[in-house]
């Protein structure tokens, strides 16, 4: 028990000395000697373009007909407008009523990075998919419901709806990653 009480002890005189020792070294502008300097970060390019994409509209509508097709139960208050972002994290998603400023009318709103809007067609279509299918009841995580029907619309379709990534391609990646417009 005296030991640990003398290891307490000696830890902190020693503590208390290097403090003293260096609250006299007077503050220095830069890193010190020895130091790396602390990366700084790069700040992505926002998305200026325009708030919405007729093109991207029209794939929407085609995406909500595909699905009705397959019966796949999505919302039917889903906005038929898009909402471009400046994410650069994720190609899109899926705001349920409330969860977004301005988002009202609608029970679902959908957004894409407009850093995506090169993207192939196919990539498009797969993330529209993708965030058409967290409407589905229960479907709001990728877990169970939305799971069960994005392996459904796989089997079905030419598209691989999957949690990240699906159709995506180098270029798709590189896109979102580097803010291209």
């Amino acid at each position: 028990m005296t030991i640990v009480f003398s290891l307490i002890i000696i830890v902190l005189v020693v503590s208390g000395a290097l403090y003293m020792f260096y609250a006299d070294i007077p503050d220095v502008e830069g890193p010190l000697v020895g130091m790396p300097e602390k990366p700084k970060r790069r700040r992505l390019p926002q998305y200026k373009g325009p708030k919405t994409d007729e093109r991207i509209n029209r794939m929407l509508a085609e995406s909500i007909e595909l699905l009705e097709g397959l019966g796949v139960p999505i919302s039917k208050s889903v906005s038929p407008d898009m909402l471009l972002t400046s994410a650069h994290a994720y190609f899109g998603v899926c705001w349920k009523k409330g969860a977004k400023k301005n988002c009202q009318g609608y029970d679902y709103y959908i957004g894409i990075s407009g850093f995506t809007l090169n993207n192939t067609e196919k990539n498009l279509r797969n993330t529209l998919i993708h965030e058409l299918i967290h409407t589905v009841p229960g479907g709001l995580t990728h877990g169970g419901a939305w799971k069960k029907w994005a392996d459904y619309v796989s089997e079905k379709t030419e598209y691989r709806i999957q949690r990240v990534g699906g159709d995506m391609t180098e270029q798709d990646s590189k896109n979102l990653r580097e803010g291209c417009q």
